[in-house]
This record gives C-alpha cells, sequence and structure tokens, in this order.
C-alpha cells in the first residue's frame, strides 16, 4: 500500500472519499467545498436526523457525478471532546476494512476532517499511515489456494488537505511512519514463520542479512563461545534440542556513545514445548510466538538504523529451542549463570527467564545507561491483561514512566506492576541461590524478580512481559490473527526520545 500526501482535489478521481463528521457539528461548509452535488444530499440527510455524527455512524452516497471520487462515505466521530489516538487508529483500521469490501484501488481521506483542537495533524497523520498500512497486512507465503476469496485492499491511500503547506510540512511524518509500519510488519512476517522454518541459526542469518543492509554491527555467539562464556541458562534450556543455540548482538551508533547508551533485549525461543514439564497439547502451536520479544529487538535495530537515530543502541537476542528429543535439562538440575549465581530448575517451562538472565548480565560488556528487555514471559500475564495492554516493571521509576508514555503515544500500552522486594522471597533457593520458579502466586512479579537478579548494578531497567500482546488469537482492526509486532512502536519512541539525563545513572 502506498500512501500519498495530496491537495484536497487531489490530481485523478478516487474510488473512494472518506470524510469525517463530529456529532452536533453545524458547519458543512468544508464537506460544500469538497463535495457539492454530495453536500446538498447530506445536509438534507443531517437535517432529517438520518445521520447524526455518533461514533459508528456512517453516511454513504454513490453518484458518478462527484468531482473527487464516484463514492463519498462520512464517518460519525462521536463527540469532538472525545477524539483520542486510540479511537483514531479504529477510524483508520474501519477505512481499511470498508475499502476492502468495496475493492476500492484508490482511496482518498480528507484527514483536515478528522482532526480536532487536541488531536492535530502532526499526530494524525502518523496514525492513519501506521494504522492503514499495518491492517492491510495478511502472512500468505504457504497460501496456495482460496486467494480469489481474500481480501483485496486498496494499493494507494492519499491523505487529502485543504491546505497545500499542510501536506508538504507533513512529508517527513509520513516517511517516519512508512518506516516504521515496514518494521512491524517485517516482524510480523518473521513471528508468524513456523519453527521448522525459523530456529536459532536461521533467525542469526537473518540478523546478519539485516546488519550488512543497514549498516549494523552484527555479532552473532554460538554454542562454542556460549560454552566458554559460561552462559549456562541459555545452554541448558536448548539441551533438550539438536538446533544449536544463539546469542544475537547487534549494534548500532558507536559513535553517539556520548549520548547514551541502551541495551534492548529479546527473548528468543523459537518453539516451546515446555521441555520435560510439557505443555497441554491444546494451543501449543501458538509457541512459535515465544520469539517475538527476540523479533522485536532484531528488527527494532533495523528500524533504529534507518531512522539514523544519534544514540549507542545494542540489541541482544538469546535464541534457542526449548525441546525434549536430545538430552534435556530436568526439573531439579541446577545451573550456574553467566553472572556465577545458581539456579535450581524447578518447572524446565519457565525457560525464557533463563536466557534472559544471561543477556541481561552480559549487557554490562556495554555499561548501558539503562536495559529494556521484552519477552513473552508468563501465562498469568496473558490471563490478567489479555491482549489489550503488556505488564511493565523495572528498577527505575523514570525510565518505566518514559516507556509508558511511549506506549500511550504508539498504541502499545503498558501496565506497572510492583516490584517490592517482598516478592524475593518466592523464588529464594534451597539448594541453590534462587529458583527458576516461585510459589505459584504472583508469577508475573515473582519472574520479574527472577530477572532482576542478573541485571547490572545499578543500572536502570525495565521489563516488558508481552505474552498477551505479542499475538492474537482473533482479528483486530490493525491486525489479523497471529503475530502483531508489538513492542517495534514501542521501542522506537522509546529510543527516538531519548534523553540519557533523564534517567539515574
Amino acid at each position: 500500500m502506498k500512501t500519498v500526501l495530496v491537495p484536497i482535489k487531489g490530481s485523478t478521481k478516487a474510488d473512494i472519499l472518506f470524510t469525517g463528521f463530529f456529532k452536533g457539528e453545524k458547519n458543512l461548509n468544508p464537506i460544500k467545498k469538497i463535495e457539492p452535488l454530495f453536500a446538498k444530499v447530506f445536509e438534507a440527510a443531517i437535517k432529517k436526523e438520518r445521520f447524526t455524527g455518533k461514533a459508528q455512524d456512517s453516511f454513504t452516497l454513490f453518484h458518478p457525478s462527484n468531482r473527487l471520487a464516484s463514492e463519498v462515505i462520512v464517518l460519525g466521530l462521536g463527540e469532538k471532546k472525545d477524539l483520542k489516538p486510540a479511537v483514531l487508529r479504529k477510524i483508520a483500521g474501519r477505512i481499511v476494512e470498508i475499502a476492502s469490501v468495496k475493492k476500492a484501488n484508490k482511496v482518498r481521506v480528507v484527514l483536515d476532517t478528522f482532526l480536532s483542537d487536541s488531536l492535530e495533524a502532526k499526530e494524525a497523520t502518523p496514525i492513519f499511515v501506521e494504522t492503514m498500512n499495518l491492517a492491510a497486512y495478511r502472512f500468505l507465503r504457504y497460501k496456495t489456494t482460496g486467494k480469489a476469496e481474500l481480501p483485496k485492499f486498496p494499493d494507494v491511500i492519499e491523505l487529502a488537505f485543504v491546505d497545500k503547506k499542510d501536506a508538504a510540512e507533513l512529508k517527513p511524518v509520513v516517511s517516519r511512519a512508512e518506516k516504521i509500519a515496514r518494521a512491524v510488519i517485517k516482524a510480523r512476517d518473521l513471528n508468524n514463520e513456523p519453527a521448522n522454518v525459523i530456529n536459532p541459526p536461521r533467525l542469526a542469518e537473518e540478523s546478519r542479512m539485516l546488519a550488512k543492509e543497514k549498516g549494523l554491527r552484527c555479532k552473532v555467539l554460538g554454542l562454542a563461545e556460549l560454552k566458554k562464556l559460561g552462559m549456562n541458562g541459555i545452554l541448558a534450556v536448548n539441551r533438550g534440542s539438536i538446533t544449536p543455540p544463539a546469542l544475537i548482538i547487534l549494534e548500532h551508533g558507536e559513535q553517539y556513545k556520548e549520548n547514551g547508551t541502551v541495551c534492548v533485549v529479546g527473548k528468543g525461543v523459537t518453539f516451546d514445548t515446555g521441555g520435560i514439564s510439557i505443555k497441554p497439547p491444546k494451543g501449543m502451536e501458538e509457541m512459535k510466538f515465544d520469539k517475538s520479544g527476540a523479533i522485536a529487538v532484531i528488527v527494532t535495530m533495523g528500524l533504529v538504523a534507518d531512522l539514523k537515530l544519534p544514540l549507542h543502541v545494542v540489541g541482544l537476542a538469546p535464541c534457542v529451542e526449548n525441546n525434549v528429543a536430545n538430552d534435556p535439562q530436568r526439573p531439579g538440575d541446577i545451573i550456574k549463570m553467566y553472572n556465577g549465581k545458581t539456579v535450581e530448575v524447578i518447572n524446565t517451562d519457565a525457560e525464557g527467564r533463563l536466557i534472559l538472565a544471561d543477556a541481561l548480565s552480559y549487557c554490562k560488556e556495554y555499561k548501558p545507561d539503562a536495559i529494556i528487555d521484552l519477552a513473552t514471559l508468563t501465562g498469568l500475564c496473558h490471563l490478567t491483561f489479555g491482549d489489550k495492554t503488556s505488564a511493565i516493571l523495572g528498577n527505575d521509576q523514570k525510565l518505566i514512566d518514559a516507556v509508558r508514555e511511549a506506549g500511550e503515544k504508539t498504541g502499545e500500552r503498558c501496565w506497572q506492576l510492583p516490584l517490592w522486594d517482598d516478592y524475593a522471597d518466592a523464588i529464594k533457593g534451597n539448594h541453590s541461590d534462587i529458583n527458576n520458579t516461585g510459589d505459584g502466586y504472583a508469577g508475573t512479579i515473582t519472574a520479574t524478580m527472577f530477572l532482576k537478579e542478573f541485571v547490572p548494578v545499578k543500572t536502570p531497567w525495565v521489563h516488558l512481559d508481552i505474552a498477551g500482546t505479542a499475538y492474537l488469537g482473533k482479528n483486530r482492526y490493525d491486525c489479523p490473527k497471529g503475530a502483531t509486532g508489538f513492542g517495534v512502536r514501542l521501542l522506537a519512541e522509546v529510543l527516538s526520545s531519548w534523553s540519557s539525563e533523564s534517567f539515574s545513572k
């Protein structure tokens, strides 16, 4: 899908023209200027209260004599005071859905009519660009039949403005939003790939290709290097697989160290059987999405390069397959981790924290000003929040607030849970320093308490549990069933807004 900024009259006639209309709106002049013929019919409908502008309402007229598009659709926006980014995202997704049903190739959206005093063009434009591109996403690589029944999405979306100057000023905004949308789509594609295609070596190869394309530094620690370093958390989880593990490290902007260094870490379990503590068969096919954190980190590193951020960013993706085919770790095994602490494995299905622990410890090599990690870590987080928000926990409130603010701005919301020292008792070990699971309660918190043991001392750190937001069990306005690409937009916003002075050292 191509996004184009145009003056209101555009260049050629579109298939559909969309405008917005607020509940209680009295001024019909914008619509009269846009489509005089349509405006007469619409004004009559307003007077007869056939259309009021309430949310989810719509009014449609098809007439070949319309100047800008044969079909004009007015979407009710509800009260102007209630127009928020979350509402606009759903509207953008709805536009794509309507255009798809009507098989429209070229769609023109009069963006001026979707703005309010609190939601200006600079904020609304990337919402439309990102959401409309993402709403048109489908993973079809393995479809060989039934393609005729698949949705037909528009080829061109025109964002139209009354003022030509507005369109010119927003070109960089559109360009940035398109880069972000492409990155999210890349993340979705990689994450939707099955485990017989994407495994740790394949992810390492994808990372090398990305690094070459984007000018990143790439280092992959394989089996021999992991053994030499004593990264036994990663090694223990991967013991049950005949496929070797990898710690993928991508680096951008070493020359910008003076502006700050941020490490982003993502859990990469390319498939999770649960190990000896095996998962029930129902829903196990979704465990290909247990690599969501790693995918988000890898793709974000490419996006960071595209956006040319003046910041030193290091992405670490520990990648394994948690299987039972070789010589798997057992409940009761004790592991000495990279940072020297010992862990008793109570449950082999609590594997993500083991691989993250080694990667978090390794971050000390880069002396980061902050660390952010993402992981599909706990089923309890999914049960608590569904797919509406991710859990956020950490040791630095300023960093937590910055990530939460970025989440609100991008629509990738986070909700803070406590990380009080009281919870540490739940993972205290008997024959080891700590256990890899707690007592069955507050699992999202105790899992994060485990990770905290491996964060370099005095380093601001935030953990995002994306177990519920990384993939969907049913279609959503901006994403079909499957991987969402969660975390890419959030990380891009955090890193773009970075100021090392904002966080404690």
